[in-house]
């Protein structure tokens, strides 16, 4: 019976929406079917047979009123609600996009019962800014992986409003989301990642109430949603430890975690050498702290846990390409797609005076459409911040107003919202990395400072901007694991023993009476750092040994700035 009523699902989720109406006895009927889809498509297998809706299956390719999934970035919440009527004259079911017609109701509005009024709370989502090829091939699964290549080549419609979108030149899906469940619906955020299922129609906008002209959207009425962690993915924490549990009866305790150790270590180092040799000229010690970077997250608010935030100085700027155009693109650094390859979630962005001029970074509310600002990101991304095109002229008042908001998520992990008579900080978490050609950045004031060690020789200088096609992968397993290993790490807790916390307590004090200039700001650092080198390590305990390598790390890091 559930296989037949998963088919009939997937052919017409209407026919099943009607059929459960008459079913249904008591309660909310919108949590119900909730429910009842959910349980439909719970496992893995039945939720990929769901079609999905992106950039490479855009709303025109879908029949209307198909069922379809959107995983997808909440833009706005401030939508107006909407009134359905959730039943008709005739007794049929309302809401979820039906109307009287399609009942067999031929009613006027003059008999419609107000008691079967009810709300919906209507959202609009775009496609996952920052989100990488391979993080959406997973998520999607490989069949529709291999439809969405080949409808790559075929023209996207145009957006209808670009503006809602971070990054509005760039290929995406925007569309309006009615929800029926009132049950956590209130929960929804701005920059929230959720995949939404539901059936797909063409609506008017609520965005264009009460103006002369109104164009039809794009409109999925949610069935049920799947929201996902700002990692987006999920890997265990620490690395493999599942498959070499089977092991233990054979090997033992103690041989265990020598390997399970031994094996993290290594793939740690070949990740390191792979970012090192690919993407910044060899140089370890600046990919590792790359590394450290990019499994850096908030890890509490009260008191503040922030990700430090890193500057590699000393960075080339791109080479000049030869072109008579006066608006040719600076060059990518290389390290950007080596980033993607590994992270879920990475964005790029070039600073330019123009782009800090002209762009408008933090999401402002016009006419009450909340237009999206470029750092309008989910949590959960590192954003790669490249200063390579910022040549001598004025920054304008936009300009500094971009470069402040910037500041602010580097430095409190919030991101203003600007409305017409106020702004609002909300609560975001982005690491930031820095490429910067001086000693330090231009613009900004970051927790850490690497200098990069690398000549600065034409050859040099080109491999750090190959294209990502020029990018020598590792082998799919390496790959596989060094993704594994970062994205584990992300999601990973690292305590420290009472023992160790004794060590560190009695070495800066020791320390202390040889140096006054430490400071409790030292300790602080040394231990936000050493705390992501067990992470990357895949260590759930920081050891003395572990706190002793990071500390020399971060020393030679001062060292080289000094």
């Amino acid at each position: 019976m559930t296989v037949d009523y998963r088919t009939q699902a997937l052919e017409n989720p209407s026919l099943v929406l009607k059929e459960l109406y008459r079913a249904h006895s008591s309660g909310s009927f919108p949590r119900f079917v909730a429910e009842h889809f959910q349980k439909l498509f719970e496992s893995q297998s039945a939720f990929r047979r769901i079609p999905v809706l992106n950039v490479g299956r855009p709303p025109e390719s879908h029949h209307d009123r198909g069922l379809v999934r959107f995983r997808g970035m909440v833009q706005d919440t401030s939508l107006s609600t909407e009134m359905y009527l959730s039943k008709f004259a005739d007794g049929s079911c309302g809401g979820w996009g039906m109307y009287e017609n399609e009942g067999g109701s031929s009613s006027s509005a003059t008999e419609v019962n107000y008691a079967n009024l009810r709300e919906c709370s209507i959202l609009w989502a775009t496609s996952v800014p920052a989100e990488s090829d391979w993080c959406a091939a997973e998520l999607d699964g490989s069949s529709h992986l291999l439809e969405t290549r080949s409808s790559l080549s075929r023209p996207l419609e145009a957006s209808q409003r670009p503006h809602k979108y971070p990054h509005a030149r760039a290929r995406h899906i925007g569309i309006q989301v009615k929800i029926y469940d009132k049950q956590g619906v209130d929960t929804f955020k701005a920059t929230d990642v959720v995949t939404f299922v539901g059936i797909l129609s063409t609506e008017p906008c609520s965005l264009d109430q009460g103006s002369a002209s109104s164009a039809d959207a794009p409109t999925l009425h949610v069935l049920f949603t799947q929201r996902h962690s700002p990692a987006v993915l999920s890997r265990p924490f620490p690395r493999l430890e599942r498959p070499l549990q089977q092991a233990r009866p054979i090997i033992g305790e103690e041989q265990f975690s020598k390997r399970f150790s031994e094996d993290n270590s290594q793939v740690r180092e070949e990740l390191i050498s792979w970012m090192a040799e690919e993407a910044l000229g060899g140089d370890r010690v600046a990919a590792e702290w790359v590394l450290l970077s990019c499994i850096s997250r908030v890890h509490s608010r009260h008191p503040p846990l922030l990700p430090p935030s890193l500057v590699i100085s000393r960075f080339p700027p791109p080479p000049p390409v030869p072109s008579t155009a006066s608006d040719t693109p600076l060059l990518t650094p290389t390290l950007s797609a080596v980033l993607q390859y590994l992270l879920p979630l990475t964005h790029t962005l070039p600073l330019s005076l123009d782009t800090l001029n002209k762009s408008q970074f933090v999401p402002e509310s016009k006419d009450e459409d909340l237009h999206a600002g470029v750092l309008q990101i989910p949590q959960g991304t590192v954003l790669l911040v490249t200063e390579g095109g910022v040549r001598e002229g004025q920054l304008l008042e936009r300009g500094v107003m971009n470069v402040r908001a910037l500041q602010d998520v580097i430095d409190a992990q919030t991101l203003s919202y600007v409305f017409p008579f106020s702004q609002y900080s909300f609560p975001t978490d982005i690491s930031c990395i820095v490429l910067s050609e001086g000693r330090k950045s231009t613009f900004f004031k970051t927790d850490l400072n690497v200098p990069l060690r690398v000549s600065t020789t034409p050859a040099v200088v080109a491999a750090l901007y190959k294209p990502a096609e020029e990018v020598r992968l590792p082998s799919e397993e390496k790959l596989a694991a060094f993704r594994d290993l970062v994205v584990g790490a992300r999601s990973g807790k690292v305590q420290v023993p009472e023992t160790t916390s004794e060590h560190i307590q009695a070495e800066f004090v020791r320390e202390r009476q040889n140096d006054r200039n430490l400071t409790a700001d030292d300790l602080i650092r040394r231990m936000t750092v050493s705390k992501l080198y067990a992470l990357s390590l895949h260590e759930p305990s920081l050891s003395v040994e572990t706190w002793q390598r990071a500390k020399a790390f971060d020393d030679q890091r001062r060292a080289a700035v000094a």
